[in-house]
């Protein structure tokens, strides 16, 4: 009895993380195509949005091949390379860059206020 209760659990899960991925394309697909309308998580330069996006977009891609993979009884191979070694760098890269440029653009301002005085 336990087995099965067990057994839906796992694949309610794992359609969570199909449904979770198809939202990083969705998500990211927006932010490729339309850089300058991202969604509210990313704001910063175009070329930060654009890798943002991409990021997203592999991740979501790989997460949904990987559990689908893992659901028909196979082996997690490469999409699980692909999230830590080319989604992973793009997703956290591009926020640290939006970080960046956020963190300078209010020091400008601040600049630019101090200077009106």
């Amino acid at each position: 009895m336990l087995g099965a209760v067990t057994e839906v659990f796992d694949r309610a899960v794992d359609v969570l993380v199909v449904a979770l991925g198809l939202d990083c394309v969705w998500l990211g697909w927006r932010a490729v195509f339309r850089p300058r309308r991202p969604p509210e998580p990313i704001q910063g330069p175009v070329w930060v949005v654009r890798a943002w996006g991409l990021g997203f977009v592999l991740l979501g891609i790989s997460l949904v091949v990987e559990t689908m993979t893992l659901m028909a009884g196979g082996e997690p191979g490469w999409p699980a390379n692909v999230m830590r070694w080319v989604a992973g760098p793009l997703v956290v890269g591009s926020i640290v860059a939006a970080c960046a440029a956020r963190w300078r653009e209010r020091r400008r301002t601040r600049a630019v206020n101090e200077r009106r005085r």
